[in-house]
């Protein structure tokens, strides 16, 4: 019953923003979703992704993740789909960019973090992501970070500020850690506040092979 619900509260927010494209409905609805308790749900961020929607704070996000056609083709073509299978996505005769190779799929600019690693083997994984402001002009988000001790997580910058509405901004987060077992994983959360937006997102290493998209 998830698929309507959510369906439901995209439209409900697409009636505030009727400019609004889908990455950034999306992106709305997942950073305002409420944490939900992982001991209480088995596979966590795996089963219940960003959390639990909230219509009222999708519509006043403060800052989004945006993402563009060649964003979604480059990040099929970072994960191993063929040419065949993204001219069928796209429905027409696109091809995977030349410089495809340089694209890691960590890096598709998604509100969540997510990265496969090595089991047994200390890690250390680097995310970029871009954020668009829609909340106030003039603001300024510093970063907080809510992680487990065998994590080690950096933020760069650690403050954005922004002096108008749809300025973008980059980022940059390192996380490392000593080694995990085979098919597990360790999540944290990344929060950007200017004292009234609370942009959450997750972060998510594992060893789960076979498993290379978002949560």
């Amino acid at each position: 019953m998830s698929c309507p619900h959510v369906a439901g509260v995209a439209a409900y927010v697409k009636t505030f923003h009727p400019h609004w494209s889908p990455s950034t409905i999306k992106s709305a609805l997942m950073t305002t979703a409420f944490p939900m308790d992982a001991p209480r749900n088995q596979g966590a961020e795996f089963a219940y992704g960003s959390g639990h929607i909230n219509p009222v704070k999708a519509i006043d996000p403060g800052l989004v993740y945006n993402t563009v056609k060649g964003d979604n083709i480059r990040f099929l073509c970072s994960i191993g789909y063929d040419e065949g299978s993204i001219k069928n996505i796209a429905g027409n005769n696109t091809s995977c960019p030349k410089n495809n190779t340089k694209m890691l799929p960590r890096d598709f600019n998604y509100p969540t973090l997510t990265a496969l690693v090595p089991a047994s083997k200390p890690f250390k994984v680097t995310f970029h992501r871009t954020v668009t402001n829609v909340g106030v002009a003039r603001s300024t988000y510093n970063a907080t970070i809510a992680t487990l001790l065998e994590l080690e997580i950096k933020v760069v910058p650690h403050v954005l500020s922004f002096k108008s509405l749809t300025e973008k901004k980059s980022y940059k987060v390192t996380v490392s850690g000593k080694a995990l077992g085979e098919q597990s994983m360790v999540s944290a959360t990344l929060i950007w506040s200017d004292g009234t937006h609370n942009v959450r997102s997750s972060i998510v290493i594992h060893t789960y092979e076979g498993v290379r998209g978002t949560v």
